[in-house]
C-alpha cells in the first residue's frame, strides 16, 4: 500500500503527463497557436480592471460636460469594451481549435489501444474481464479529453492571470504586488500539496473499485443465461453487493477528501481577500491611492479571486484524471508504443 500512494504522488503525474505530452508533439503547430490564444485572452482579461479603474477616476475628478473628463472616460470605457470583446472571441477560437486537437488525440488512443488488446494472448483474455477493460480505456479517453482542458484551457490561464496581477499591481504598488503574489504562491502550493497527497491516493483506489464494480455488473450481465442454468441469480447478487460495498466505502472517502481541501482553499481565500483590500484602504489612507486605485484592485481582486478558485478546481481536475488515466495507464502507454 505504501508503494501503491508513493507511485501516485509522484510517477504517476510523470507518467501520465508525459504519456500527453507525447501526443502534443505530433501536433506542435496547433498546441502553440492554442496556448498563444489563451494567452490572448487571459491577458486582455487581466488588463481590463486597471481601465475600470481609471474610468472611475475620470468620474470621480469633475461633471461629465467637462471635455477633458468626459474624453478620458469614454477612451477607458471603449477599451474595457475592447478588451472583453477580444478575451470573448479569443476564447471562441480557443475551443474550435482544442476541439479539433482532443478529438485527434483521442481517436488515435482508441484505435491503438483497440489494436494492442486485440493482440493480447488468449491467457490474457480469459483470464480478463471484459467489462473491467472496457471500463478502463473508455474511463482513459475521458480523462484524455478533461486533461487537455484542464491544462490548455484552465491551469494555463489562471497561471497567466496569477502572474499577471501580481506584476500589474506591483507596477502601482510594490507591497500588493508583495502581498498578492506570496497569496498566490501559498495558496496554490498549499492546494497541490493537499490534492497530490492527500486526495489523490484515495482517488486511484476509488477507481480501482470503480472499475471493479463496472467489470463485475457487465460481466454478470452479459453472462446472465448461464446463471440462470444454474440458478446463480442469489449468488451473483450477494458477490455483486460485496464489490459495491467496498466501492461506496472509498468513493466516500475521496469525497470526503475532496470537501475538506475545498474547505481549506476557502479558507486560504477568506486570508488573502482580507490582506489584499486591507494594504488597499491602508494605502488609501496614506493618500497613495485614489477612489479609481481602489476599484483597480478590488476589480483585480474579484477576476483573481475566480481565477484562484479555479486554480483549486483545476488542480483537483488535474489529480482526477491522473487518477483516471493512472488506472488504465499501462494498458494505454503499451498501446500507444511509450511503455511504462
Amino acid at each position: 500500500m505504501a508503494r501503491f500512494k508513493l507511485n501516485i504522488r509522484g510517477d504517476a503525474f510523470r507518467k501520465v503527463l508525459g504519456f500527453t505530452f507525447g501526443f502534443w508533439k505530433q501536433q506542435p503547430i496547433r498546441a502553440v497557436f492554442t496556448a498563444a490564444l489563451v494567452l490572448g485572452a487571459t491577458l486582455a482579461e487581466a488588463f481590463s480592471p486597471l481601465f475600470a479603474g481609471k474610468l472611475v477616476d475620470a468620474v470621480a475628478s469633475g461633471s461629465g460636460q467637462a471635455a477633458q473628463f468626459w474624453d478620458a472616460a469614454a477612451t477607458a470605457f471603449w477599451v474595457m469594451a475592447a478588451l472583453y470583446l477580444a478575451s470573448v472571441l479569443l476564447r471562441q477560437l480557443v475551443f474550435f481549435s482544442l476541439i479539433t486537437f482532443t478529438l485527434r488525440i483521442m481517436s488515435e488512443v482508441t484505435t491503438s489501444a483497440f489494436h494492442r488488446v486485440q493482440r493480447f494472448s488468449t491467457d490474457w483474455h480469459a483470464n480478463s474481464f471484459a467489462g473491467s477493460t472496457v471500463r478502463k480505456i473508455t474511463r482513459g479517453m475521458g480523462a484524455l479529453d478533461l486533461l487537455n482542458d484542464t491544462l490548455l484551457i484552465a491551469l494555463f490561464p489562471s497561471l497567466v492571470m496569477l502572474v499577471g496581477a501580481t506584476f500589474i499591481l506591483g507596477a502601482a504598488w510594490p507591497v500588493m504586488g508583495l502581498v498578492v503574489g506570496v497569496g498566490s504562491l501559498i495558496y496554490v502550493g498549499v492546494t497541490v500539496v493537499l490534492s497530490v497527497g492527500f486526495v489523490a491516493p484515495a482517488g486511484a483506489l476509488a477507481n480501482a473499485w470503480d472499475t471493479k464494480m463496472g467489470g463485475a455488473l457487465a460481466d454478470a450481465v452479459s453472462c446472465n443465461t448461464v446463471v440462470k442454468a444454474f440458478g446463480a441469480e442469489t449468488r451473483e447478487e450477494t458477490r455483486l453487493q460485496r464489490v459495491v460495498d467496498k466501492w461506496r466505502h472509498r468513493t466516500r472517502r475521496v469525497w470526503q477528501r475532496g470537501t475538506l481541501n475545498g474547505g481549506a482553499q476557502g479558507l486560504m481565500m477568506v486570508i488573502m481577500q482580507s490582506a489584499i483590500l486591507g494594504t488597499a484602504l491602508l494605502l488609501w489612507q496614506q493618500g497613495l491611492a485614489s477612489p479609481g486605485d481602489i476599484t483597480f484592485v478590488l476589480t483585480m481582486f474579484f477576476v483573481l479571486s475566480g481565477h484562484l478558485r479555479d486554480v483549486g478546481q483545476h488542480i483537483r481536475n488535474l489529480q482526477r484524471s491522473v487518477n483516471d488515466m493512472e488506472e488504465p495507464g499501462p494498458t494505454l502507454r503499451a498501446a500507444a508504443g511509450r511503455g511504462g
